[in-house]
């Protein structure tokens, strides 16, 4: 029952994106090329836009894997407001629809739910990456690493920026020590 509900929750979720209207424009094209490969493995959430279904969470990852079969497992985890709350994990099945276009992947969540993912920016040794997708309300900064150096999150950003995505919106995921001070200074 809670996985149906979350089904429902994300094709909600996807549906008022979908018609949401923007004024402003923004280049979600992705890259023209990708080794996945290099891509596959696990990546640390940094920061993202809001969103229902990602609401609360910390701790987040997003690990990619392939098959023995050749198709590509990803699981996302995250913990519900605090490294100690209740463990949330999705599975998804992805598939790249046009190889001319290998930056675009669909992801298929329950059987039922499908969302894709814009891969905008991937770095040349595939440590870090900007992800979108084809609403212009979704972008993810991602990592090898729990933490980014300052410099390289600045320069994620202004790539961000400079494809008309609002980062002032974006929300800073907190990983494990980071998490621990953050919560110590509520008490």
């Amino acid at each position: 029952m809670k996985f149906f509900l979350l089904a429902v929750l994300l094709v909600g979720c996807n549906i008022m994106a979908a018609t949401a209207q923007s004024d402003k424009i923004v280049d979600n094209r992705a890259i023209d090329t990708l080794d996945l490969k290099k891509y596959v493995g696990l990546w640390y959430e940094i920061a993202r836009f809001d969103h229902p279904f990602e609401r609360g969470l910390v701790g987040v990852t997003t690990e990619y894997t392939i098959k023995p079969d050749g198709s590509i497992e990803v699981i996302g985890r995250g913990y519900q407001d605090s490294l100690r709350g209740e463990k949330k994990e999705i599975v998804g099945h992805v598939h790249i629809p046009d190889t001319t276009r290998p930056g675009v992947l669909k992801v298929t969540f329950f059987l039922i739910f499908n969302t894709d993912y814009h891969i905008l920016e991937v770095e040349k040794d595939y440590s870090a990456a900007l992800i979108g997708s084809s609403q212009c309300d979704h972008l993810w900064i991602v990592s090898r690493t729990p933490k980014l150096p300052s410099k390289k999150l600045d320069d994620l950003m202004q790539r961000a920026q400079r494809r008309g995505y609002d980062t002032t919106a974006l929300i800073f995921v907190p990983h494990g020590q980071e998490q621990i001070r953050e919560e110590l200074t509520k008490l």
